[in-house]
């Protein structure tokens, strides 16, 4: 099986010193496909992280169908794995780039597209920032924010996107929240998580596929 993940920055691993979320992921299972080859075990995995910083649910509707068809191989089944969003809920000046209830239409699509490639999709939710650090974003010239309340509200979406559509979904701001809210450093610069906040977006994503993968 070839598992396929897209996603922003956060899904591309920056910040993180062992590649990300994905990249955690990635290491574990081709470690475990190797010990199964030399045991003569039932178990291939190959996984592929197609995250691209800065993209948003526009870009990615635009390239899914075309990028899933480009890695497949011998007709091996595979699974999607999205987490997507972060850049749609940015703010410029305090005013929203992306309407929410246009957000929710397009992630509906997006996960059409997905379904008619495969039937094993996996929606990851979205992590909260540091807000005073985003809000806003130091690193920005032209008054980019993000706001928890607004991502943890595009999160929702996608969670009812994806029970509406009967697709797998990770939630992960609330975790990461909490996390936080216990003093724990999760970020590398308000924005991207830091070693720590990958380890916690892989370990939710892992127990979740650990059972898609049964």
């Amino acid at each position: 099986m070839r598992i396929l993940i897209f996603g922003d920055s956060i899904a591309q691993g920056f910040f993180d010193s062992r590649g990300g979320w994905a990249q955690r992921l990635a290491s574990n299972l081709h470690i475990k496909t190797v010990n199964a080859m030399k045991h003569g075990e039932d178990f291939y995995v190959e996984v592929h992280n197609i995250g691209i910083s800065g993209d948003t649910i526009d870009g990615l509707t635009k390239r899914l169908k075309s990028d899933i068809e480009r890695r497949r191989l011998y007709k091996e089944p595979e699974l999607v794995i999205i987490a997507i969003g972060t850049n749609d809920a940015i703010l410029k000046d305090n005013k929203a780039v992306e309407d929410v209830y246009e957000f929710q239409e397009k992630v509906e699509r997006l996960i059409d597209i997905a379904t008619d490639m495969t039937d094993k999709v996996l929606f990851v939710g979205i992590p909260p920032v540091d807000e005073s650090q985003t809000d806003p974003w130091l690193f920005s010239s032209t008054g980019k924010q993000w706001k928890n309340n607004r991502l943890d509200l595009f999160e929702d979406t996608i969670k009812q996107a994806a029970e509406l559509k009967d697709v797998e979904f990770v939630p992960v701001f609330n975790r990461f929240f909490e996390t936080m809210e216990k003093g724990y450093e999760l970020h590398a610069d308000g924005l991207h998580p830091n070693d720590a906040g990958h380890e916690l977006i892989y370990k939710l994503v892992k127990s979740k596929l650990d059972r898609m993968l049964i």
